[in-house]
């Protein structure tokens, strides 16, 4: 009988475990691998969604909880809170012993999974290195998990190359796309009618805007006045708006507290701490455009054939398709740029047939096969240099 293989997922906020949903359903689903969730960061937080109801909902076995997100909206409260992180990762995977560290992205869980698995001789597997966004602090955390890490699984093969090119051996790098895309060809459809009731907002008619803006690390003293930039333009727009709360960033206080703002006066305009997966995967599906700075506009919208309208410098030099209008923290350029995607016919077409770099909904099924299937031992924790 062959040992089944212990794998730890280590998530911390809801858009990255959107992201790792699907690799996560997978392992459990695959007959040598073995599931365990360590939750952590904005997850345990109540002022953000409390996410770690939606894990336990989605049957997730929770090997752990680690609460480190600290009372506070400074840079220096982020780096102690990944300091708690890391204390409290170590002694959980002393007691679960994995032959696996799965981490996504960018963000301080990944770099403190990265660096616990990378000193404990455990096994890290990281998703979407090799990805750039100039200006941010999370394009150095991405580069940095990338040369810790064991395995990579690319989101596109622009994104393998770069890994290859940092030094990472062929044989590490596993060009599987982008997992959050599997949860649109997973996930059951909701009618117009049915999501305008689960999310108490009518979505029978449109136009209909989807807002979501984070902070940028390097730009947090800007954070409040840049989303009152945003809201200016959405006020004025008139359209019908969904917001979604921020990351649990240094800075997305202000964010959240401009967000209410302007809320409170404007009728037209909803928001959510926090968007249940079915109901948000099929509001993607319904709205017809995306304004704000969040990487789904880049990675997941082409896939959707959404227009997205990507304002400030976040996804500054990403690599993307067609869909994308990018525009700068200016009332007037926002709302020329939402009523160009809305209005003009030969964008609309072009929309339609937008490239989408980053899979075919199918990484889940591909990350676990590779983890069950990588061979074992020194030759993968002992990494050499590809030149």
């Amino acid at each position: 009988m062959v040992k089944r293989r212990r794998i730890v997922v280590l998530t911390g906020i809801r858009s990255e475990y959107d992201i790792l949903f699907s690799p996560m359903r997978a392992i459990q689903e695959h007959p040598n691998l073995e599931l365990q969730v360590v939750v952590t960061g904005a997850h345990l937080a109540p002022s953000f969604g409390y996410t770690v109801q939606q894990i336990e909902e989605d049957g997730f076995p929770i090997a752990d909880r680690i609460e480190s997100l600290l009372d506070s909206d400074t840079a220096s409260s982020r780096i102690k809170s990944a300091a708690i992180q890391l204390v409290g990762l170590v002694q959980t995977l002393e007691r679960v012993e994995p032959d696996f560290l799965l981490v996504c992205g960018d963000r301080e869980e990944t770099i403190m999974g990265a660096l616990a698995g990378a000193y404990m001789n455990i096994a890290v597997a990281h998703i979407a290195g090799g990805d750039i966004v100039v200006g941010n602090i999370d394009d150095s955390v991405r580069h940095a998990v990338t040369k810790l890490a064991h395995l990579h699984f690319t989101i596109s093969e622009e994104s393998a190359e770069r890994v290859r090119k940092m030094g990472e051996e062929s044989s590490r790098v596993h060009c599987v796309g982008n997992p959050a895309l599997d949860r649109f060809r997973l996930l059951p459809s909701l009618t117009p009618e049915e999501l305008s009731e689960r999310l108490d907002f009518d979505l029978t008619t449109g136009p209909i805007l989807l807002a979501i803006q984070h902070v940028i690390s390097s730009e947090i003293e800007d954070a409040g006045r840049q989303m009152r930039i945003t809201m200016d333009a959405i006020a004025e727009l008139g359209y019908k708006t969904l917001i979604s709360y921020p990351n649990s960033d240094a800075g997305s206080r202000e964010i959240i507290r401009v967000i209410d703002e302007y809320a409170q006066q404007l009728s037209f305009v909803k928001t959510y701490r926090s968007l249940p997966r079915l109901e948000f995967v099929n509001l993607l599906k319904m709205v017809d455009v995306l304004i704000g700075n969040s990487s789904l506009g880049i990675l997941e919208a082409p896939y959707l054939k959404l227009p997205v309208i990507n304002v400030g410098n976040r996804q500054k030099k990403r690599q993307h398709a067609e869909n994308v209008i990018y525009v700068p923290h200016d009332k007037e350029s926002i709302k020329q740029a939402v009523q160009f995607a809305l209005t003009d016919q030969e964008f609309r077409e072009q929309i339609m047939s937008c490239s989408n770099l980053f899979g075919d909904g199918y990484a889940g099924e591909q990350i676990a096969r590779v983890l069950a299937d990588v061979q074992l031992g020194a030759s993968l924790i002992i990494k050499d240099w590809a030149y």
